[in-house]
């Protein structure tokens, strides 16, 4: 059956430790509707209020930043606009200034775009998320939500290693996220190189072939092609953080 699948942002915060480049987590509460008991970076669904509200990319070239985005400018106004609200309530973090005609000024070199995946078809609720990549220097980020229970700063790749002792669920994208970020010794290493990376709508998908066997490829999700294959299946439902039994 087909799901209507919501334009979301997600912010990855960064900063340089002692030991290395680490970033901000956050466990949702188990009565959370979408990814209960997941840790996640700060995010959440574009909403009416993204939509209208007044956006200034300072020094940017539109269009090509939709492209990259997957979408038009409208859309990649209201996405930027969620990912400074959602930052705001979630870890009490500003990533945008107010102008002189009260429109957010954000800088797209300071909040880059660095991944995009879209929730598998066939979950209960889809998501189509960008992920924007932030560093924060002199300033900390905080639990300002009670959509979470509990926060931390970690590298990313204890992270990892947790999430594989099962210590810390999470889902795909984060993982993969995660994962990524294990390459850059620095915070503005990783925005660089964000800022930079071939962004493509990710989309886990299961195809049966001729005979009948399935198995999960990753597909582009506008066009449908297929990128990987095979993939590994996702290890957890994004709906409601359980365990896939389809792998």
């Amino acid at each position: 059956m087909s799901r209507t699948v919501r334009s979301a942002s997600t912010v990855v915060l960064l900063r340089d430790g002692r030991d290395g480049i680490e970033t901000f987590l956050m466990r949702r509460v188990a009565s959370m509707a979408f990814a209960p008991r997941m840790h996640v970076f700060p995010g959440g669904r574009v909403d009416e209020i993204d939509e209208t509200a007044p956006v200034t990319l300072v020094g940017a070239d539109l269009e090509a930043l939709a492209l990259r985005a997957s979408t038009d400018v409208a859309e990649l106004h209201a996405l930027y606009s969620c990912a400074v609200r959602e930052t705001r309530e979630e870890t009490g973090v500003e990533l945008a200034t107010i102008g002189c005609d009260g429109s957010l000024l954000i800088d797209p070199g300071a909040l880059p775009l660095v991944d995009h995946w879209v929730t598998p078809e066939g979950e209960t609720r889809r998501y189509d998320v960008r992920f924007f990549a932030a560093m924060l220097v002199g300033e900390d980020a905080r639990l300002t939500t009670t959509e979470a229970d509990e926060v931390l700063w970690i590298r990313p790749a204890d992270a990892l290693a947790s999430f594989a002792a099962g210590r810390l669920p999470m889902l795909p994208p984060t993982e993969s996220v995660l994962t990524w970020l294990t390459h850059f010794d620095s915070s503005s290493q990783a925005l660089i190189a964000g800022a930079a990376r071939d962004v493509i709508p990710l989309l886990p998908r299961q195809v049966t072939d001729a005979s009948g066997a399935a198995r999960w490829v990753i597909a582009h999700d506008r066009t449908g092609e297929i990128l990987i294959d095979p993939h590994p299946a996702p290890h957890t439902r994004e709906s409601d953080g359980l365990p896939r039994v389809d792998r």
